[in-house]
């Protein structure tokens, strides 16, 4: 019973992270502001700050990865957006929705090759770090800044 109280404490904890940011995106709302004569500069850059960065939505995984030679069947269940950089512009995140699948068979590979304790870890920042360099690698650049990580469950028989 240890698995299942650990896939229950690892949804509670994201769950508890989302509505934390939930809670502080919506106490901090972003507002235009009445910008004065000398102020119109610093207040295109404090909004520009403010934005957030475009997302892709890949959708729901679910994958059972059979390893033989340690007599385990893993199973994973989770959701993935890719957060990119703030400098590309909507008409740039569109044309990558293009390379969905291409992205989509990079997590599987990462999911793949990452060993099974990295996905017991409170925090998957081993996991994240493994998708963010096999779809990086695909763009040969570093235009994903960050995976969000959603309705995650690993389990193994």
């Amino acid at each position: 019973m240890p698995q299942t109280e650990l896939i229950r404490s690892c949804v509670f904890v994201r769950i508890l992270l989302v509505a934390a940011i939930l809670s502080t995106a919506l106490a901090n709302p972003t507002r235009a502001q009445e910008p004065s004569e000398g102020d119109s500069a610093s207040t295109d850059a404090t909004v520009e700050e403010e934005a957030l960065n475009p997302t892709l939505d890949l959708g729901e995984f679910k994958i059972n990865d059979l390893r033989p030679t340690r007599n385990m069947t893993a199973k994973l269940t989770f959701k993935l957006h890719l957060a990119f950089s703030k400098s590309l512009t909507e008409t740039q995140v569109e044309q990558l929705e293009r390379w969905k699948h291409r992205l989509r068979d990079q997590v599987i590979v990462a999911t793949r090759i990452t060993q099974a304790k990295e996905f017991q870890e409170p925090d998957l920042s081993r996991f994240q770090k493994t998708i963010l360099v096999r779809v990086n690698r695909l763009f040969q650049s570093k235009i994903a800044e960050d995976v969000l990580l959603t309705e995650y469950l690993f389990r193994t028989h």
